[in-house]
């Protein structure tokens, strides 16, 4: 509405007034107060921060698998060795 100014509720009663006047029927359509609120979305927090996605490349892969099977190989080694009877 984009009549002499005010707020919207004033603006929105010069309007009905106005259309009355010209002998246009009311609109009496209701108002849902749901077009009021701002949009929820769920599962989002109102001050999420974006981080920045660390890149994985084939380096990083190579280096934890290598030393995921070090680390395998000496807990092998250990256990055989303590181990009675072997």
């Amino acid at each position: 509405m984009t009549g002499g100014g005010g707020l919207p509720y004033e603006e929105c009663r010069r309007e009905q007034q106005r259309r009355q006047e010209a002998g246009v029927p009311l609109d009496r359509a209701p108002l849902y107060p749901a077009y009021a609120l701002p949009p929820f979305h769920p599962g989002t927090r109102a001050t999420a921060r974006h981080r920045r996605k660390r890149k994985i490349d084939g380096d990083l892969v190579s280096g934890v698998l290598s030393v995921l099977g070090v680390a395998t190989l000496l807990v092998t080694v250990v256990v055989a060795a303590v181990r009675p009877g072997g």
